[in-house]
């Protein structure tokens, strides 16, 4: 899970401007990692808050929807299956945990996160949604879901800073 190597360089570009367009919008990167912080500092995780809330220093982090404990193990065991040739959460038709999976996924679809900031100074938030689903057998994570609440600070602080290398002239012209 999170794999910054597993990514090409446009995936990485692509999450890291993404990942930059929402720090900005909790009034820059210090306030984004605050939110993480907290997130990964709240015991039970806080996903399974009976509230459906998480409160940071600057503001909150609101969903639509309770998520009980093990439809979260039945998450992660999903999460750590996944490859780097096949992100899809779906399991196989063929496979036992077929129907517990379809269930999971189908209950966590309309799964929505919004983040409110406290003051207008410190931004003004954003909001997304946990899961892509691209049909009735294949449902991926969102990457901003995923870096959010399961990736590691020091992970989401390589997605932030990353800088794509500069190919040499010299090696474009021989191809």
């Amino acid at each position: 899970m999170c794999h910054l190597h597993h990514l090409d360089i446009d995936q990485k570009t692509l999450l890291r401007d993404q990942l930059l367009i929402y720090a900005n919008a909790m009034g820059g990167k210090n306030s984004f990692l605050k939110l993480l912080e907290t997130i990964r500092h709240t015991s039970p995780n806080a996903l399974i808050s009976k509230t459906a809330n998480v409160r940071f220093s600057n503001g909150i982090v609101r969903w639509n929807k309770t998520i009980h404990r093990d439809t979260l193990a039945l998450l992660n065991t999903r999460l750590n299956i996944r490859t780097k040739e096949n992100s899809n959460l779906m399991a196989p038709a063929s496979d036992k945990t077929y129907k517990n999976v379809a269930n999971m996924l189908k209950t966590l679809s309309p799964l929505g996160f919004v983040v409110t900031m406290d003051k207008e100074t410190d931004g003004s938030g954003f909001g997304f949604k946990a899961f892509d689903i691209i049909d009735d057998n294949t449902t991926v994570m969102n990457p901003i879901f995923e870096t959010i609440f399961f990736c590691p600070v020091a992970v989401v602080k390589k997605f932030l800073n990353f800088t794509p290398k500069e190919i040499p002239a010299e090696e474009t012209d021989a191809n």
